[in-house]
């Protein structure tokens, strides 16, 4: 894509339309569309190809609700997983009565490094009980989703900040173990070991200026296309669709500085 190209994607601000073609796409070749708690609690034999939708809600964008209603047009369920600064009551109980799956973008460990001024991993790692900490928050956390907004929260995914950078250790570290999983009374975590080794396509978006819109060597398309048996395909409903302000902030960058090419591998943790 061209930096014109790019120009002119950023100033229709429709990739909304590019999501429905990978609906479209995977629904032709007999894919299973589903979300993460439907691969965790339903048998799915190994003569289907599946693809699990999953949306991390960084920022507050209304990308996710007009994926939601794409994905409601075409009768297929997603996992959508919010943090505490995009938490939303009255989209997460829409997501649910429909039948998809709401739950939590956890960054306790973030969240301690933050409170306690922590800058490195040497220093977070003389609180001896640290980990436990992290622990009870994550907990507190998922009950006040469970409590407030009557959702079971039986699958999480783990969220990256600056400060899990600073200490070199993600917040899914704490998942890695899966014990913890009665603890926190959940049935899966989105990076767990033995599920990613299952699935033969991990996708994510990115930014339209960086490879095009995707990273980890492939898009969606091409992976349908190949009949990959598994695919998890994560997106990030504020690369979908911009408000004016941040739509205007796009269409400068585009003029001023050059596309990015980095193809990055995925790394589970």
């Amino acid at each position: 894509m061209n930096k014109l190209q790019l120009f002119i994607r950023y100033l229709k601000n429709d990739r909304i339309k590019e999501y429905e073609a990978i609906i479209k796409s995977a629904l032709y070749k007999d894919y299973e569309i589903i979300s993460l708690r439907d691969y965790i609690e339903d048998n799915y034999d190994n003569t289907k190809k599946l693809m699990i939708l999953r949306h991390d809600l960084d920022q507050l964008s209304n990308g996710a609700k007009m994926m939601y209603s794409m994905e409601k047009k075409y009768n297929v369920k997603s996992s959508f997983y919010f943090r505490n600064s995009t938490y939303d009551p009255k989209l997460i109980k829409e997501i649910e009565a429909y039948g998809s799956e709401a739950s939590l973008h956890f960054e306790p460990i973030a969240d301690f490094v933050k409170a306690n001024n922590i800058k490195n991993k040497k220093e977070l790692y003389s609180f001896t009980d640290w980990e436990q900490k992290c622990l009870n928050i994550l907990k507190a956390n998922l009950e006040r989703y469970r409590n407030l907004l009557n959702i079971p929260c039986s699958t999480i995914a783990s969220h990256g900040e600056y400060e899990n950078t600073l200490v070199e250790t993600a917040n899914n570290h704490l998942t890695e173990n899966t014990k913890t999983y009665n603890f926190l009374n959940i049935k899966l975590e989105a990076y767990n070991k033995e599920m990613i080794e299952k699935v033969t396509a991990y996708i994510s978006d990115v930014p339209l200026e960086i490879t095009d819109g995707y990273k980890y060597g492939t898009t969606p398309f091409e992976a349908i296309a190949r009949d990959e048996k598994f695919i998890i395909f994560l997106s990030h409903p504020n690369h979908w669709h911009y408000s004016l302000w941040k739509q205007f902030k796009k269409l400068v960058k585009t003029i001023i500085r050059p596309q990015d090419f980095v193809v990055t591998k995925f790394k589970r943790i």
